[in-house]
């Protein structure tokens, strides 16, 4: 039985819980005192109270992302009225956190997450779950130790927080990928320095599918490998050069593979088109490749990577997918730039974020070359069908966009995406319309992070 959550009464006891600190706070502001060193309250960037000597710390922080989308072709092949403009509006992401630091060297974090437009109309599953609940420690010279669930480092773009991410959704070729997943349990060792990093983790995504079947889910838990480095070798202030590698095998062991994607562009009915489907992989591993610069406001980013899937389908005959793909970007911030932080690897938030504007364009393109047994009957929803299953597939998408900084609270940001599928049979309907292969996309997002 899939239990569902109140998100209404959690996210209830979270406010109760915020507000009364902060009253207190508030209430004895010049008169707090202390058995050790002296505190500290913050209210810029949400709340935090911390010692002087930085040994303890907890901090309040959230974020709000309402999203917009018009989109028409491919994508809203599932929609009343087949491929005609759709017009979603829903909470992409609503997040409430609580972090902090005790004795120095222990972390914490916990997260209640909403996590909007993608759980599809008939979804049972609700939205709401803590997706982040771990302890770390750092007194270890070699590594840092996290053990728990937590947010995974895998690509450039996904390492960086998706309150600063350049596009309001990230590369689609991360659909396409595991290891860029966040943890439902893991345990990660991290060694980094001011320009470099090293990582190893080994975490447990979701629930085993034995035999490829959603509803028969076997007594172990799948444990994925990910491995991780970057390295900056030039980095002077914000102005930098990033390249990175990163290694992910998801261990398998009989359970389903697939290769499917949203193609950047959420909805309610969360649409996906799969390419390929291995019911009982034994082999799924992966690599990807990143670089980036940024000079001044002018950034650019390119990203590679590779998959391959090998297994049977459901009769024991051989079948496998391979996948690669990329992405190119190209960004300008006017009067700014943004951060970089070096030893995690990553873009920051722009160092100036009152009235900043930015532009960036992105090129996108992902191959997916599937045995003919390994393509699904349809690739979403009957009569949407492979023209000739010998053949790969391409998916390709233009993205530009501008992202304006109102505030360090405030985000506005509007995209707009083309994007085509090569190797669908456009001669087949749905709901009495030719199927199309591609399809454009306009959409706009408000943010709120504290």
């Amino acid at each position: 039985m899939i239990r569902k959550h109140s998100f209404r009464g959690v996210m209830a006891g979270f406010a109760t819980s915020a507000l009364a600190l902060a009253v207190s706070a508030q209430a004895f502001a010049g008169t707090v005192t202390s058995d050790g060193a002296d505190i500290v309250i913050k209210t810029k960037g949400g709340l935090e109270v911390a010692t002087t000597d930085k040994a303890f710390s907890f901090k309040i922080n959230g974020k709000l992302q309402w999203d917009a989308t018009n989109f028409d072709g491919l994508q809203a092949a599932d929609q009343n009225r087949p491929f005609d403009d759709t017009f979603n509006t829903f909470i992409r992401r609503g997040e409430f956190g609580l972090e902090g630091t005790a004795y120095t060297d222990w972390g914490w974090g916990l997260r209640l997450s909403y996590n909007g437009g993608d759980a599809g109309a008939n979804n049972d599953e609700t939205k709401t779950e803590v997706d982040r609940a771990f302890v770390s420690y750092s007194g270890f010279d070699l590594a840092t130790i996290t053990v728990g669930r937590y947010g995974g480092e895998y690509g450039l773009e996904n390492t960086t927080s998706s309150s600063w991410i350049t596009g309001i959704e990230r590369p689609f070729m991360y659909d396409f990928l595991n290891g860029d997943e966040d943890t439902k349990f893991g345990a990660m060792a991290k060694h980094s320095g001011d320009n470099y990093g090293l990582m190893a983790q080994a975490a447990h995504y979701g629930d085993k599918e034995k035999d490829g079947t959603a509803n028969d889910k076997g007594n172990d838990e799948n444990f994925g490998y990910t491995l991780r480095a970057h390295w900056a070798p030039y980095l002077n202030g914000t102005d930098v050069v990033h390249l990175a590698a990163n290694y992910h095998n998801s261990s398998p062991d009989d359970s389903r593979a697939r290769a499917r994607t949203r193609m950047g562009i959420r909805s309610d009915k969360d649409f996906r088109l799969t390419f390929g489907d291995v019911r009982v992989a034994d082999k799924d591993s992966e690599w990807v490749l990143e670089s980036g610069a940024q000079f001044g406001g002018l950034r650019a980013q390119a990203e590679y990577f590779q998959r391959n899937i090998s297994g049977e389908n459901l009769v024991g005959a051989n079948s496998d997918v391979d996948l690669s793909g990329y992405h190119a970007q190209v960004s300008y911030m006017f009067g700014t730039s943004r951060g970089y932080k070096g030893s995690d690897g990553r873009w920051d938030k722009p160092v100036d974020m009152k009235g900043t504007w930015e532009v960036f364009a992105r090129y996108e393109s992902t191959t997916v070359d599937s045995d003919a047994t390994a393509i699904p009957a349809n690739l979403g929803l009957a009569n949407i069908v492979a023209a000739d299953t010998s053949d790969e597939f391409e998916a390709s998408a233009m993205v530009v966009g501008v992202n304006y900084f109102a505030t360090p609270a405030v985000r506005v940001s509007l995209n707009y995406i083309d994007y085509e599928v090569d190797n669908i049979n456009t001669n087949n309907q749905v709901g009495g319309k030719n199927v199309q292969d591609d399809g454009k996309a306009i959409v706009g997002r408000l943010q709120y992070v504290f």
